[in-house]
């Protein structure tokens, strides 16, 4: 079911809205919101923002976790234990959806089709989010 994450403006608590659910108060604090799932994902559902990109719905933690795991294994199974992470990562990377997210307010919508517009995450964009500027030498949209 689609459905739109995003933080509290006021008390910063993790809130969603699936589709068809009204837009209601924060559940912690009661700050009024009008946060609600799109039918289509145009723009940020939680800011209206246009720039948005998508990702793998996967916890960075858990990748990280059986990757070290993989690694520290490596020496006493032959390095086959490397092999089998990476058989995994890419089982695991076929398998899981993307979704989209918003580069101001990090947002995340859930179970929608990716629109065209819509790019893979880019360093440059982010950081003009979140510094005012991109580095120095950065190419924007490359």
């Amino acid at each position: 079911m689609p459905s739109v994450h995003f933080l509290c403006a006021h008390c910063d608590a993790r809130l969603a809205r699936e589709r068809g659910e009204a837009a209601h108060p924060c559940e912690r604090c009661g700050t009024p919101n009008d946060v609600a799932a799109p039918a289509a994902v145009e723009r940020c559902a939680a800011c209206g923002h246009d720039e948005l990109y998508f990702q793998k719905d996967f916890n960075r933690a858990t990748g990280i976790t059986l990757v070290v795991i993989g690694a520290v294994l490596a020496p006493f199974t032959y390095f086959i234990s490397l092999l089998l992470v990476t058989i995994l990562d890419w089982t695991i990377w076929r398998l899981v959806k993307n979704v989209i997210v918003c580069y101001r307010c990090q947002a995340v919508h859930r179970g929608y089709d990716v629109p065209p517009n819509v790019k893979p995450f880019d360093l440059a964009t982010h950081d003009r989010h979140v510094y005012g500027a991109a580095p120095p030498g950065a190419e924007e949209g490359h």
